[in-house]
C-alpha cells in the first residue's frame, strides 16, 4: 500500500498553503513570460516610453545576459560533472544510509544544504538535491514533496556566502565602483559579523521552523510515490558516463582509445590549474574570487575528479541538459532588467518608495523594494546593476553607509526567491528525474520560511554591526 493516505485527513497549515501554491503558481517560464507583459505595462504606465521604447529596451535586454547565462550554465554542468563520480556519488549516499529518522533527515538536509550553499551556490544545489534524493528513495516514511522544499529553502544564504553575486560584483572593479565609493571586499560583506550571525540565525530558525512544519504533516508523499513507472537508467542515478565504450570503428585496444581512457591528459591539466589556482589566490586572496574564477575552479577539480577526458566530457554534456531552463530563462529575464532600467521604471519605482523613507527606516525599505523587484528580475547581478545607480546615492543622502545599503539590496535580492521558482530550476533537474515531482509541489512549503528570513534580516540590517 503507498505510503500517501487515501483518506480525508485534516491538513495542518503548511499543507493547506503547499496545496493552494501546487494549484495556482504557474511553470516558472509562464512565471517570467507573465513578468514580462507585467514590466511592459508599468513602464507604458509609470514613465515617458511609449510602445516602441518599451519594445527597443526588451530587444536589447535579451541578449544582456547571454554571458552571464553561459557563465552559469557552464559553472553548473561542470560542478555536476564533480558529483557525477561514483566515488563522490557513493559518499553522499553513504552519508543519506547513515539516517535513519525522518526528523534527522529534514534536519540533515537544511544544515547540509545551508554550509554547501553557503561556500559556493553552485555547490549547494548539487549535493543537497542528490543527498535529498537519496535519502527518500531509502526512507518510505519521509515526505518528498517537503524534503525537496528544505534543499531549496537552504540556498537562501547562498547569495551572502564566497561565491555571492553582488559582494564578488562589488569587490570587483566595474562600471559601478565609482557609484558605490570604492571596491568593497568581501570582509565587509561575506565576512561582516552582521552577516554571519543573521546566516547563523536563519539556519537555526528555518531548522527548527521545519521540524514542527514535518511534526504536524498529517499525509505523506514519498519519493515511491511521485516516482514513474520504469524509473531512471542507472548511470543516470550512479553517475556512469556515456560514451565510453569500444570503438567500433578503430578497435578497443588501439592506440587513440588508450588515450582515451588514459587518466594523465585530464590529470595533468587538472594539477596545472590547481597549481595556478594556488599561485593566484596566494597572489589576490579572497579579492580573486569573480564568477569567472568559480568557474575555473569547477572545471579543475572535475578534472582532478573524472577518470579520464573522455569521461569528462560525456558527463559534462549529459549534465549541460539540466541547464537549459537556465539558458532560456536568464535572456527572458535580461529582457525584463532593461525594461526596468532603459524605460527609468527601476528609478521611478526606487524614487517613489525612497521618498517616504526616513534614516531609520530607509534599510528596510531598500530591503523591501529589492525583494520585489527580484520577482521581476531573480538576477542579483541585473537587479543591482538596475538599482544600486538610485538605492547608494539614497542612503548615502540619509547618512547611511554604502556597505549596508549594499547588503540591504542584497538580502532583499535572495530573499523573495523562496516564492519566486527561477532559482528552483537548480534542484529540479537532480529532484525531480524519474518522478512527478514539480516545482509548485514544494515552493509552498517555503512561504513561512520567508516570513521568518524577512524578520530576521531586517533585525540584522538594523541592529546588528557590520564588526565587532
Amino acid at each position: 500500500m503507498s505510503t500517501m493516505t487515501r483518506q480525508r485527513v485534516k491538513t495542518s497549515a503548511s499543507e493547506r498553503v503547499a496545496s493552494w501554491y501546487a494549484r495556482y503558481f504557474p511553470d516558472s517560464l509562464i512565471f517570467a513570460l507573465v513578468l514580462t507583459v507585467v514590466a511592459m505595462a508599468l513602464a507604458l504606465i509609470f514613465t515617458d516610453s511609449g510602445p516602441g521604447d518599451v519594445l527597443d529596451a526588451w530587444f536589447v535586454g535579451i541578449p544582456m545576459l547571454f554571458t552571464f547565462a553561459f557563465q552559469l550554465a557552464f559553472t553548473y554542468a561542470a560542478a555536476l560533472v564533480l558529483v557525477d563520480t561514483p566515488k563522490v556519488q557513493q559518499g553522499i549516499k553513504w552519508a543519506a544510509s547513515k539516517i535513519t529518522r525522518p526528523q534527522t533527515a529534514y534536519i540533515a538536509t537544511g544544515v547540509l544544504g545551508a554550509l554547501t550553499s553557503f561556500i559556493g551556490w553552485y555547490i549547494g544545489p548539487v549535493v543537497t538535491a542528490i543527498f535529498a534524493r537519496a535519502i527518500a528513495k531509502e526512507m518510505k516514511n519521509v515526505d518528498y514533496r517537503l524534503i525537496s522544499a528544505i534543499a531549496y529553502s537552504s540556498f537562501v544564504i547562498s547569495l551572502t556566502g564566497i561565491s555571492g553575486t553582488i559582494p564578488l560584483f562589488v569587490a570587483s572593479e566595474g562600471p559601478l565602483t565609482e557609484t558605490i565609493g570604492g571596491l568593497i571586499g568581501l570582509e565587509d560583506t561575506t565576512f561582516s559579523v552582521m552577516n554571519l550571525v543573521s546566516a547563523a540565525a536563519i539556519v537555526i530558525a528555518t531548522t527548527v521552523t521545519f521540524y514542527f512544519i514535518a511534526r504536524n504533516k498529517k499525509e505523506i508523499v514519498s519519493f515511491a510515490d511521485l516516482a514513474v513507472s520504469g524509473g531512471v537508467p542507472a548511470s543516470a542515478e550512479a553517475g556512469g558516463s556515456e560514451g565510453e565504450g569500444d570503438d567500433s570503428l578503430g578497435g578497443s585496444n588501439t592506440f587513440a582509445d588508450r588515450v582515451n581512457k588514459s587518466r594523465i591528459p585530464i590529470l595533468t591539466i587538472g594539477l596545472l590549474g590547481l597549481g595556478y589556482l594556488v599561485y593566484f589566490f596566494a597572489q589576490n586572496g579572497l579579492a580573486g574570487l569573480n564568477l569567472n574564477t568559480v568557474a575555473f575552479i569547477a572545471l579543475v577539480i572535475g578534472f582532478l575528479a573524472q577518470k579520464n577526458a573522455v569521461a569528462y566530457a560525456a558527463s559534462f554534456a549529459r549534465n549541460l541538459v539540466s541547464t537549459g531552463s537556465i539558458m532560456l530563462q536568464f535572456p527572458i529575464y535580461g529582457g525584463i532588467a532593461s525594461i526596468f532600467a532603459a524605460t527609468g521604471l527601476a528609478g521611478v519605482l526606487t524614487d517613489g518608495l525612497v521618498s517616504v523613507a526616513t534614516p531609520e527606516t530607509y534599510l528596510t525599505i531598500t530591503f523591501l523594494i529589492t525583494g520585489v523587484l527580484n520577482l521581476f528580475v531573480p538576477s542579483a547581478g541585473s537587479q543591482f546593476v538596475a538599482t544600486a545607480p538610485f538605492l547608494i546615492p539614497g542612503g548615502e543622502a540619509f547618512g547611511i553607509d554604502n556597505t549596508l545599503t549594499v547588503m540591504a539590496i542584497t538580502y532583499g535580492d535572495i530573499w523573495t526567491n523562496l516564492i519566486q521558482p527561477f532559482w528552483a530550476l537548480l534542484y529540479f533537474p537532480i529532484l525531480a528525474v524519474g518522478t512527478k515531482l514539480r516545482v509548485r509541489d514544494f515552493m509552498g512549503y517555503c512561504l513561512p520560511i520567508l516570513i521568518i528570513v524577512g524578520i530576521i534580516w531586517i533585525l540584522a540590517l538594523n541592529f546588528l554591526p557590520l564588526h565587532l
